[in-house]
């Protein structure tokens, strides 16, 4: 394959001060050669000569000096100052022993540099030919494209605006002088307040209904952090993060009434009578025989609200990320699981099992923008928009969580489970961008053509591109070397 070389520079003629051009009129200028040598009289004894098959006395010598007799044919003025300075840049006879490389038969004053076909060191294999395939009526040529599709997008920094007029930038902990932000305030910048009222009015209503004293927002918070807390230890029971006397030597007790200043018997009751959304009474519709939907109710409210405060608040950087998140599940198993979690999902290359979240993130701070519960296939179907209907699920739950940031040209980066050629069109057409990986979803990619190819070694790649009616690369799809 040829690809581009860097030409060889033309070594330019050493540079020597103008000479005075009243002295040299006024003087004589004889051109002479230097007193023969036993390597001029013998060319076997001349190492030049044996490496080129040029003698290093055939380039004579210019001597400029004063008075002299006799004159030169070229004649005065600048037409002998020009010859004079031609035969100092002439090619002279190095000192023995200088490495010596011999000049290039191709490389001449006057010819264009010439260049080299070789393959460079980053891999690039750029093909001969533009050929072409057709995946589905969909045609894509062999193009390496080095540059953006279409056109670059710029770097944008991320913000999160907080409650008041406080922005919360990339780059910017500061809060005044001598103060930064703390982990507390990022989390009452991203979590929805109004949320927060909600939870703390139907807890409130649980605890009551117990004959127990309600709850404050306050309190709310504070179970919050105990439970990020006990991530912190390793536990056999809830129970044992209240024991005062430490589990080994080596770690210290958790003694959460003391850390804390909450009871053991106050946190459970929080914990049995905590509420996030408001569930329908009276148990699940009739059009709901199984109850998925009722169960799911107990948390809608809670991530549309996630949705929504982040939507507003989160400005996101250039890049978000798509994917599958696990919620594991610590209820009952077996035949009784589906009394609790209305879609248990378990996956082999997944760490855990449970419930799945597919989500979005902003791919500079590491927010979590956007929540979407995976349900059964039947619920899912059901709530299917007819324009949604048409389209792959991937690409529809894709666009389900790139909504709020159609139009803004930012890039999205997704797995297989939502890459695919329909789902780049679509963004496109909606203003966005996808990076993405497809494995299963390959309809009208280049899957064959491709998977053809032989590619050397890791870092190896190439590219086909599908021009839009403007005749511009509209996608691309690559295909690289990993290390497996």
């Amino acid at each position: 394959m040829l690809v581009p070389h860097l030409p060889r520079l033309l070594r330019p003629p050493p540079s020597i001060p103008p000479p005075d051009a009243t002295a040299a009129l006024q003087s004589t200028v004889t051109l002479t050669l230097p007193p023969p040598t036993d390597a001029a009289r013998d060319p076997s004894l001349d190492p030049i000569a044996r490496a080129t098959g040029l003698s290093s006395t055939s380039c004579p010598a210019a001597a400029v000096g004063g008075p002299v007799t006799g004159h030169s044919a070229i004649g005065d003025g600048p037409a002998l100052l020009l010859h004079a300075a031609g035969l100092l840049s002439a090619l002279q006879a190095p000192p023995i022993g200088t490495p010596f490389t011999p000049p290039s038969t191709q490389d001449s004053l006057g010819e264009p540099p010439s260049t080299v076909a070789e393959r460079p060191a980053s891999g690039l294999s750029i093909p001969t030919g533009a050929a072409s395939t057709t995946a589905h009526g969909f045609e894509w040529h062999d193009q390496p494209l080095l540059q953006p599709v279409e056109r670059a997008v710029l770097r944008t920094p991320w913000s999160v605006r907080a409650p008041g007029v406080d922005v919360n930038s990339e780059g910017g902990d500061a809060v005044g002088f001598g103060r930064t932000r703390t982990p507390l305030d990022y989390f009452m910048a991203v979590f929805p307040q109004e949320h927060l009222k909600l939870t703390t009015e139907l807890t409130s209503a649980a605890l009551v209904s117990q004959r127990l004293r309600p709850t404050s927002a306050g309190e709310v918070l504070k179970f919050f952090g105990i439970l990020t807390l006990a991530t912190r230890f390793q536990l056999g029971s809830r129970a044992d993060l209240w024991a005062r006397a430490p589990r080994s030597k080596h770690m210290p007790a958790p003694a959460f009434g003391a850390r804390t200043g909450t009871s053991r018997h106050r946190f459970n009751t929080m914990w049995s009578a905590l509420r996030f959304s408001r569930q329908p009474t009276g148990g699940p519709s009739t059009d709901d025989a199984s109850g998925e939907r009722y169960r799911w109710a107990l948390i809608n409210d809670f991530i549309s609200s996630i949705d929504d405060h982040r939507a507003a608040h989160v400005t996101p950087g250039d890049t978000i990320c798509v994917e599958g998140s696990m919620v594991k599940w610590y209820g009952l198993g077996g035949a009784w699981i589906s009394n609790g979690l209305p879609m248990y999902v378990s996956i082999a290359r997944k760490p855990e099992n449970g419930c799945e979240i597919q989500n979005a993130a902003c791919g500079r701070s590491g927010i979590m923008l956007r929540l979407h519960l995976v349900t059964t296939a039947a619920d899912q179907h059901a709530h299917l928009s007819a324009d949604e209907s048409r389209l792959l699920h991937g690409t529809a739950v894709l666009h389900r969580l790139v909504g709020p940031w159609a139009g803004t040209e930012r890039i999205f980066c997704a797995d297989s489970y939502f890459a695919s050629v329909e789902a780049a069109l679509s963004l496109k057409a909606a203003g966005l961008r996808l990076i993405g990986v497809v494995k299963t979803a390959h309809r009208l990619f280049p899957m064959a053509s491709l998977a053809a190819r032989e590619l050397g070694e890791r870092g190896d790649w190439v590219s086909m591109v599908h021009n839009g009616a403007s005749g511009s690369p509209e996608v691309m799809a690559v295909l690289w070397a990993d290390r497996n």
